[in-house]
């Protein structure tokens, strides 16, 4: 009987071989680095120990992922999008002319805003 095992990215043999997730990739670097602070006094057992600590004090990577800055700015840039698209149709409907002015005035805005945060770098 063949074992298929090491083709499921989340099985033991793939995770062995350097596959799958990075879990593997996540402990040789714990593994490197530990061996590299006590090369002396290596203890494989004692870094294994060290290891389930380091994992667990570690934030899950989806987190980490949306804690970073750059979800957050994106996130506001997309909600001011769609209020846009729900609150300017409505607001071109009872003054088309006014609404025409405040999009004008809110472009130029902007414009001036990203020109001088360019000359402060």
């Amino acid at each position: 009987m063949d074992d298929y095992a090491y083709l499921a990215r989340e099985s033991n043999a793939a995770w062995l071989d350097g596959r799958g997730d990075g879990r593997f990739e996540r402990y040789e670097r714990f593994y490197r680095s530990e061996r590299a602070v006590n090369a002396a006094e290596f203890d494989l057992e004692k870094a294994n120990e060290g290891y389930v600590h380091y994992v667990s004090s570690q934030p899950s990577p989806l987190l980490s992922f949306l804690s970073a800055p750059w979800v957050g700015r994106v996130s506001i840039a997309l909600f001011a999008l769609y209020m846009a698209t729900r609150v300017v149709p409505q607001l071109a409907k009872a003054g088309p002319t006014i609404t025409g002015i405040g999009l004008v005035a809110a472009f130029v805005g902007l414009r001036v805003f990203h020109r001088r945060a360019r000359r402060r770098r």
